[in-house]
């Protein structure tokens, strides 16, 4: 029954999508997905999440999908990037050297914590995905103009992962003003996958275009088997397991993690200063389920030959079975958080600045959020957020919003919210946005410790 629930639950994970993680709700402290980011940061009331429904995250992340940047306005028309009358460097310009794209999702299945006398508890199963995507330049350069030139597409790679995650944290005050945290994660491997393309380049000339192709691709899932002829030609159905307990008998991928935060409170509370590194860890996957692919091909044009009416061409492309390279190790999709926060008028209003560093398999990125928190009370509260670099533009703003009085959680936000739209065929579509994610999460409150009273807003003392 156990295999059983667990492959359950990782399908769940590879149809979905590391783990999302909201920047906008870092500095609510009523939320519990704020503990995602660092466990240090402990929400206000212990807590019950609705199972499947109390913490749902999906996150698209990227430098160079925007509407802006591929379609264009023409004589009252909308035309594509490809049109003739957009001029190449003024679509280029806009382009990153390394377009960057990153997709999470996450889901939570089961949580909770609590409050004892001196700490914060939390433990919980999450179904976590993430893909990506990373290329050069050159791949549009090549869509826009097929003109005379070199174009090196090598460096385009891809990579992705699902697992199960079990955790059990930790927020532990170790003085009046400082708070360490922990997370300690079993994890069960559902599905990993990495594609390498070692060469991929085409020549453009006036007699001819050549274009060429080779790469790897690995991949893990105890839905795959290895006992393939190497040198073969590659056939979905000579890789796949047919019966379905045999997939059960090869959950055999697993690994773990830890996240560690720490949070220092000054000047009676109102600056605090807060920093953790989540996800860092790794899953080693079983070689029996390890299967690789080697992929190669060619493409060269002439021309036409007008006498007999055909075209002067050459193609090939092949894709065969690689000798399985057994159990081999991924690192998760780690981040880096680093916040301070500035709370006035007795903590009901709080300005945050975060800094969001994320680890992906095939790059890096940082992104920077402003955030202004409004407490309306004890168990009511409001953001509204920005995020600065990884090329985003002013007018994409995120917002979020927290209910937790006794006995109910509620969160609904989003980091990134376009506010300047264009109409495509008369219906209305954000410009600049180039990333996109929501979140949700509904759970059922507990008690709450005395020892964090004080970082609530507080009523004026009467002289």
């Amino acid at each position: 029954m156990k295999r059983y629930i667990i492959a359950l639950l990782a399908a769940v994970g590879v149809c979905g999508g590391a783990a999302a993680q909201i920047k906008t709700a870092y500095f609510m402290e009523g939320s519990y997905f704020r503990t995602d980011m660092n466990p240090a940061l402990a929400p206000t009331r212990g807590y019950i999440q609705m199972p499947g429904l109390g913490g749902i995250g999906v996150s698209m992340n990227n430098n160079f999908l925007s509407v802006e940047n591929f379609l264009y306005k023409r004589d009252g028309k909308v035309v594509t990037f490809l049109n003739n009358g957009i001029p190449t460097d003024d679509f280029l310009k806009k382009l990153p050297n390394t377009g960057k794209l990153d997709v999470d999702t996450q889901v939570n299945i089961l949580g909770f914590g609590g409050h004892t006398k001196k700490m914060f508890w939390n433990a919980g199963i999450n179904v976590r995905a993430n893909a990506e995507l990373a290329m050069k330049k050159d791949v549009f350069r090549l869509l826009k103009t097929l003109g005379s030139g070199h174009y090196d597409l090598t460096g385009t790679n891809v990579a992705a992962q699902s697992y199960l995650e079990m955790y059990v944290g930790f927020a532990i005050p170790i003085k009046d003003y400082i708070t360490i945290g922990f997370r300690v994660k079993g994890l069960i491997g559902a599905a990993n996958a990495k594609g390498d393309i070692t060469s991929m380049y085409a020549d453009v000339t006036d007699e001819a275009v050549r274009a060429e192709l080779a790469g790897n691709i690995r991949g893990n899932s105890p839905y795959f088997r290895n006992d393939y002829e190497v040198g073969e030609e590659f056939d979905f159905d000579k890789i796949k397991r047919g019966d379905f307990k045999d997939v059960l008998k090869n959950i055999k991928s697993g690994g773990a993690a830890v996240d560690l935060g720490v949070e220092v409170r000054l000047l009676d509370d109102r600056l605090k200063v807060s920093g953790a590194i989540t996800d860092l860890g790794f899953i080693c996957w079983h070689g029996n389920s390890t299967v690789n692919l080697d992929a190669n091909g060619f493409f060269n044009y002439e021309g036409v030959d007008f006498d007999k009416g055909d075209a002067i061409s050459d193609s090939d492309f092949n894709a065969t079975m690689a000798q399985p390279s057994g159990k081999y190790t991924s690192r998760l999709n780690c981040a880096l958080n680093l916040g301070v926060e500035y709370n006035i008028l007795n903590n009901h209003i709080a300005f945050g600045l975060l800094s969001h560093s994320k680890f992906c398999q095939t790059f890096s990125y940082t992104e920077l959020t402003a955030s202004v928190n409004f407490r309306l009370g004890r168990w009511f509260t409001t953001t509204l957020s920005h995020t600065f670099l990884n090329r985003n533009k002013l007018g994409i703003f995120g917002f979020a919003l927290n209910m937790h009085p006794a006995g109910l959680n509620l969160f609904l936000g989003a980091d990134y919210i376009g506010c300047s739209y264009a109409k495509l065929d008369n219906a209305p579509i954000p410009k600049t946005m180039k990333s996109a994610n929501f979140y949700f999460g509904l759970g059922f409150n507990l008690g709450k410790a005395k020892y964090m009273k004080s970082m609530q807003p507080q009523p004026k003392k009467r002289k």
